[in-house]
């Protein structure tokens, strides 16, 4: 008889526990994931996209290793895109100047990964935009890009 009545009030207790974690997990997952409450960002157009061709170069480590890519600007405004593009100008070389230095100054454990590619982005953009003028005080650049990335 007393195992009986312990094994209801284990069994009463153990439906009890299930229907409160049911109760809890439902109340969880439409707290944090699920709701009408759906709250779109508006996402502007990119800008001007300025390409800047391909880039092979040797990276400093003891060991030979190459990095190749190939590389867009995207610009903040037309007026930026028009400035730097325009021919003779000598903007256009100055950039790729210091595209080849910013990736002269890589290491290959650093670069072959995926964190290593953001930072060399923005790297490139940070040494990019103190060269560049700016545009009613912002930088001409608004992001860089690759279009095809390979570390060897």
């Amino acid at each position: 008889m007393a195992l009986a009545r312990k094994t209801l009030i284990f069994a009463i207790v153990g439906v009890v526990v299930l229907i409160v974690g049911v109760i809890g997990g439902a109340v969880v997952g439409l707290r944090y994931f699920g709701g009408d409450d759906v709250a779109v960002d508006f996402v502007p157009d990119p800008g001007p996209m300025l390409e800047l061709g391909q880039f092979t170069s040797t990276l400093a480590d003891k060991e030979i290793h190459v990095i190749r890519l190939k590389i867009t600007l995207e610009l903040v405004s037309p007026t930026a895109f028009a400035r730097i593009d325009a021919s003779g100008d000598g903007w256009t070389v100055t950039i790729k100047d210091e595209v080849i230095k910013t990736l002269k100054d890589q290491r290959y454990d650093v670069v072959r990964f995926t964190e290593g590619m953001e930072k060399l982005k923005l790297d490139l953009k940070a040494r990019l935009n103190a060269i560049l003028p700016r545009e009613n005080g912002e930088a001409f650049i608004k992001k860089v890009l690759f279009d095809e990335y390979m570390t060897q």
